[in-house]
């Protein structure tokens, strides 16, 4: 495999596996255990990636206000409508997958 910024990246397992190769990732297969390897979607980086302030990563941190009640969500939602177009294409990709 091949990380982020071209580095090889090592996985070690105590048996024999067997690679499948999906159109999306790889399926891992053992004799205990089936994984799947999947690059993570650009989609979903920009919501979790640290100090994120794309506007689907601030609509999921008005989410987690709004679910524990705080105030706060009132200026994330502001902040978020301000580009609420560029929201709609981010969340039409995460729709895509």
């Amino acid at each position: 495999m091949v990380g982020p910024v071209g580095d090889p990246v090592h996985y070690f397992y105590d048996e024999p596996i067997i690679l499948i190769p999906e159109c999306d990732g790889v399926r891992i297969l053992s004799n205990t255990n089936l994984e799947f390897l999947q690059r993570v979607p650009d989609s979903t980086e920009s919501i979790f990636k640290i100090g994120s302030t794309s506007p689907a990563a601030l609509l999921y941190d008005a989410l987690d206000h709004f679910d524990r009640r705080s105030a706060k969500v009132g200026l994330l939602l502001y902040t978020t409508a301000k580009s609420i177009c560029i929201l709609m294409v981010f969340c039409g990709r995460c729709c895509a997958l």
